[in-house]
């Protein structure tokens, strides 16, 4: 069986947070991850278990909360702090306007972090004995659900989103809404789209190439390679020439 590498614990107050979250009795924490979020496979891999594929939603589906945590955080309260500083020694502008992009910031968390809950709650893991789709739980907009098949799909299908703002980046990106199932051979009428499939949102292209690679494998050996014999002459005999004999003659004589 191969190494586990560990769990990355990460660095600065994220890290710290981390590693005491990680000094939890492991259940108790392992109940709680797989509430909120898919299942960490690398603290309960199978015996000889080695995941081949890890495929989540396309970038643009956790923008905001990108922008919000990475970029406009650490901005928002440097600016929101350089205006309260400005306010107080001015008697024109009100301390109150420092609030405004204060409060802006806290609707931006918190969308963001809804964003950013949704976008890690859809996984698709693929491994050498089972594939897991884990995504929200239908009418429960924390909790969410895994789903483990040891087949394979058998339909990989990608079409358009239904949502025109995701159809947008689908159009930039080449995202595609990715439909799988495992026994659709039934087309639902007048559309594109399989019958009975599990959908999975905004998913690039490439995932969907590397999925389809695992999915729809060539037997051991290789292709077999075809090879069509040239047409061949067929050659007609001449007819035969008669040449009377004596015999001959002499029953006509008769």
């Amino acid at each position: 069986m191969s190494k586990r590498r560990p769990r990355e614990a990460g660095t600065g107050f994220i890290g710290l947070l981390n590693s005491y979250w990680h000094r939890l009795p492991r259940n108790f924490r392992w109940n709680i991850e797989d509430t909120f979020q898919p299942e960490a496979l690398e603290e309960r891999l199978l015996p000889n278990e080695e995941p081949q594929l890890e495929i989540r939603m396309a970038w643009y589906r956790d923008i905001i909360g990108g922008i919000v945590f990475h970029y406009l955080l650490g901005a928002t309260l440097l600016f929101s702090s350089a205006l309260l500083l400005l306010s107080l020694f001015s008697l024109v502008l009100s301390p109150y306007l420092a609030l405004i992009p204060f409060g802006l910031l806290i609707i931006l968390i918190i969308y963001g972090t809804l964003e950013r809950i949704e976008y890690r709650q859809w996984r698709l893991l693929k491994t050498n004995a089972r594939l897991i789709i884990s995504l929200p739980q239908p009418g429960s907009r924390f909790l969410v659900d895994n789903i483990e098949l040891k087949g394979l799909p058998q339909v990989v299908d990608t079409n358009w989103s239904r949502n025109p703002v995701w159809r947008v980046f689908q159009f930039i990106t080449g995202a595609r809404d990715l439909y799988l199932s495992l026994t659709a051979y039934r087309f639902v009428e007048g559309t594109a789209r399989v019958g009975d499939a599990l959908i999975i949102p905004d998913v690039m292209p490439d995932d969907v190439f590397a999925l389809k690679r695992l999915i729809f494998t060539i037997p051991a050996g290789g292709p077999q390679k075809v090879v069509f014999p040239s047409p061949q002459e067929v050659v007609f005999t001449e007819p035969q020439k008669v040449i009377p004999t004596d015999e001959y003659n002499e029953a006509e004589e008769e």
